[in-house]
């Protein structure tokens, strides 16, 4: 924590990733900076957030942060990512606001994702995608926390 100062920088970062994660917080910002008053942010800092999040490169920011979250899902689960067509991107938009972290290992990423489907009424055909493919995450996955383990 810096010395006459309630914030500490892992706060700042976490905001800044915050709205890296969310459209949602970053147009909440754009019209009022008191969307931050849950970040423990100097005035300057939430001065700065709010600056970041009106820039016009913050969509790019929110494109790229969703695009690394969809490539572990789009790489293991192609199928039932074909299957799931036009509803792909409400079903995602939903599992990361219920899943709000994401996680660089791609299966484990995958993996919640298809646990997720699996507990929502899916059309027939991503439905029969998705078993063998979950299926398989799954056991990659146990294979990798293995390999870790043995490390």
């Amino acid at each position: 924590m810096r010395a006459g100062h309630g914030m500490t920088l892992a706060a700042f970062q976490t905001a800044l990733a915050d709205l890296a994660a969310s459209p949602d917080l970053v147009r909440a910002v754009r019209k009022d900076a008191a969307a931050l008053a849950g970040y423990a942010l100097t005035p300057k800092e939430r001065a700065r957030l709010s600056a970041i999040a009106a820039s016009h490169s913050m969509h790019a920011n929110c494109v790229l942060y969703r695009a690394n979250r969809l490539a572990p899902i789009a790489l293991n689960l192609p199928e039932t990512c074909t299957a799931l067509g036009d509803r792909l991107a409400a079903l995602t938009a939903a599992y990361w606001a219920a899943e709000p972290h994401t996680d660089v290992h791609f299966l484990l990423e995958a993996d919640r994702f298809a646990r997720f489907l699996a507990g929502i009424d899916l059309p027939e055909a991503a439905r029969t995608a998705l078993a063998p493919e979950a299926a398989l995450v799954a056991g990659r996955l146990a294979a990798s926390r293995a390999m870790a383990g043995a490390v």
